[in-house]
C-alpha cells in the first residue's frame, strides 16, 4: 500500500516549518525500495516593497532593503503492509511495516530587493544563496540515508477508528524522514547563513563575500565535531 505524504522543511534564521500531513492509502505495489527525485534549486529575484524605516531619516538601513527566504521542502510517498491491528478499549491500534519510500525533495530560493538596496547588499544576498546551494548539493545523499533508516522497520499507530490510527502511523514515518534530513539541510543552512550575518556585522565584508562564506561553514563544521 501506498501513503502519500507531504512535508515542507527550512525558512530563513531560525525557523524549521513541517506541513501537515497529507494521508490517504491507496493500493499499490513497489518497484522499489527507494527512490528519489531532485529538482534543482529554483532561484527567483522579486522586487522588495513597503519599506518602512523606524528613524526619523526616511532612508531605511542597508539591511532593510533586501532579504532572501529559503525552504529545504520534501514530499515522501511511503509503500507499507499492515503487520497488525486491534481494536481496544483506550481506541484503535494499527502497525506497518514501511516497504518502500519516493522521495521529492526540492529548494525554493527568493530573494527580495529593494530599488533603494547598495550592490554590496546585493552581493549579500547572492551569499545567502550560494550557501543553500551548497548545502543542497548533497541532498540526495541525506535523502537515501533517511529513507532507508525506515525500511522494514515497524510503526504503530493509534486513533479513535482504524483511519485515524493509519494516518498516525504513517504520520511518525515520515517525521522519522524528515527530521534527519531538516537536520543535514534547512538546519545547516540555518546556522551557516545566520553566522555569515554575523560576521558581516561585525566589520566590513563587503568585498569578501566568499572568504566570509567559508569561515561561516567552517565554524559551523567546527562546532559540529565538539
Amino acid at each position: 500500500m501506498k501513503s502519500k505524504a507531504a512535508y515542507i522543511t527550512g525558512t530563513r534564521a531560525n525557523s524549521l516549518v513541517i506541513a501537515a500531513l497529507i494521508a490517504t492509502a491507496i493500493n499499490s505495489c513497489a518497484k522499489e525500495k527507494v527512490s528519489i527525485a531532485v529538482e534543482p534549486p529554483a532561484v527567483t529575484v522579486e522586487k522588495l516593497k513597503d519599506i518602512v524605516s523606524k528613524k526619523t531619516d526616511p532612508s531605511p538601513p542597508d539591511h532593510e532593503t533586501a532579504r532572501t527566504d529559503w525552504r529545504f521542502s520534501i514530499s515522501p510517498e511511503i509503500d507499507f503492509s499492515i503487520a497488525d491491528e486491534k481494536k481496544q478499549q483506550d481506541g484503535y491500534h494499527l502497525w506497518i511495516v514501511v516497504t518502500g519510500v519516493k522521495l521529492k525533495i526540492a529548494l525554493p530560493i527568493a530573494t527580495f530587493i529593494s530599488d533603494q538596496a547598495p550592490e554590496y547588499v546585493v552581493q549579500h544576498e547572492k551569499g545567502h544563496v550560494s550557501i543553500c546551494r551548497r548545502v543542497y548539493a548533497n541532498s540526495r545523499q541525506y535523502a537515501l540515508d533517511a529513507a532507508n533508516s525506515v525500511i522494514g522497520k515497524k510503526f504503530e499507530g493509534f486513533g479513535a477508528d482504524r483511519k485515524q490510527a493509519l494516518s498516525n502511523a504513517l504520520q511518525i514515518v515520515g517525521q522519522e524522514i524528515v527530521s534527519p534530513y531538516k537536520a543535514k539541510t534547512a538546519a545547516v543552512a540555518d546556522k551557516v547563513s545566520s553566522l555569515y550575518d554575523q560576521l558581516c556585522q561585525k566589520e566590513d565584508r563587503r568585498k569578501l563575500v566568499e572568504k566570509t562564506i567559508e569561515e561561516a561553514f567552517a565554524a559551523v563544521t567546527e562546532e559540529t565535531k565538539k
